[in-house]
């Protein structure tokens, strides 16, 4: 945050850079500029902060990196105006309404974390408070101050966490009051997104992240194309709308089955989604199908397994669409597949979150059957259209 937004993305392409040069195969690809995020503050659309108190007074905050020590978040300028507005409610609701906040220490006191989501399409906002047991005797009163004071709050729920330790989540998800789900438009695509799930925290950068690999993707209406980590299915259902077929697998059986309702949302008949492991499942799909077009994994910051990875070489997709939000990873994993016969042919990083060091990385690799003789593109598909 101390730099300049355009000395910022400067310094994140260096990083991409840098995480690419130790690999022979690598070290002379381009790395064209940043596509830059239509808004540097206000632009995060999810936030998890602790609940804690220090010196006798409730703290909401973040943890400072490699400690337990929370350090006050409640007015950060990348959270969106109204979900600071709800940090500062509960401050003090915290203390007119005697909710105890967790002592990590002696696994003592109520309220954990909070978690809040916001939609910049229908500006409502879903609360999660995270407490340590059931029994939360202050709830009626704090659900009547919230909806006197935020109308745009579509919905309050319990997350109960009866474990120690700094693990964020519990199991057990109760509905207070209102929904459980938000919408969210990017691009065509109208998403239910629920409070476990997760989805790209900066919409208008998303939208421009999944029209790139619908670009990179090439497809003429006739391909098998296959979404590894799929979530709660934006990329497959970009892809389903120039795709014969579009098959998303992920683990999370939750996420896979708001997928299969966004999927009815948006009218996307020829997609499919199945939940299991990565690998495993995606043997399957080649045993049925017989072969896939367009494969696009979006593996989480540790990269493909080489379990994943194996499955994925298998399959010799003419197209793999990479997308990465951890730069050294994705280099590790690029140098592996260029070990199997794919060559990189394109990389296009993407500032998702200003103010950060977070980059976020999509790369195109062909098989030597699959021609590239279109021209790299290093600015953004379009803008966002209000």
């Amino acid at each position: 945050m101390q730099f300049p937004y355009l000395q910022q993305l400067e310094k994140k392409r260096a990083l991409v850079f840098a995480a690419l040069a130790p690999f022979p195969a690598l070290a002379a690809l381009e790395i064209p500029a940043l596509v830059p995020s239509p808004r540097q503050f206000g632009y995060r659309t999810r936030i998890k902060l602790a609940v804690r108190r220090v010196r006798g007074k409730p703290l909401i905050g973040l943890y400072v990196p490699e400690t337990h020590q929370v350090t006050d978040a409640s007015s950060c300028p990348v959270h969106p105006r109204p979900v600071n507005a709800i940090v500062h409610f509960l401050k003090e609701a915290i203390e007119t309404l005697n909710i105890p906040p967790y002592d990590e220490e002696r696994d003592t006191g109520l309220l954990r974390y909070l978690d809040i989501r916001y939609s910049m399409w229908s500006h409502q906002a879903l609360l999660t408070l995270v407490t340590r047991n059931m029994h939360f005797p202050q709830a009626r009163d704090l659900l009547r101050d919230l909806e006197e004071n935020f109308p745009f709050l579509a919905g309050v729920i319990q997350n109960v966490h009866d474990k120690p330790g700094n693990v964020i989540w519990g199991e057990r998800f109760h509905p207070l009051r209102g929904r459980d789900t938000l919408l969210e438009k990017i691009g065509p695509l109208r998403l239910s997104i629920p409070v476990s799930a997760f989805a790209q925290a900066n919409p208008p950068v998303a939208r421009k992240l999944y029209e790139l690999v619908f670009h990179w993707a090439k497809l003429k209406g006739d391909e098998i194309a296959l979404d590894l980590y799929c979530g709660i299915g934006p990329i497959a259902l970009y892809l389903a709308g120039g795709a014969k077929l579009v098959i998303g697998i992920d683990d999370n059986l939750g996420a896979v089955n708001v997928a299969k309702e966004n999927a009815r949302r948006n009218g996307y008949n020829n997609s499919r989604f199945f939940a299991g492991d990565a690998a495993e499942k995606l043997k399957e799909t080649v045993a049925n199908l017989g072969h896939i077009d367009v494969i696009v994994v979006n593996p989480p910051r540790k990269g493909l397994s080489p379990e994943a990875f194996a499955a994925v070489v298998s399959v010799q997709a003419p197209r793999l669409i990479y997308v990465s939000c951890e730069p050294e990873t994705l280099a590790r994993d690029l140098d592996r597949f260029c070990q199997t016969g794919y060559t990189v042919q394109r990389l296009q990083s993407f500032d998702m979150f200003p103010q950060t060091t977070k980059i976020e990385t999509v790369v195109l690799l062909t098989t030597s059957s699959e021609k590239e003789i279109d021209a790299p593109m290093t600015t953004p598909l379009s803008e966002e259209r209000s």
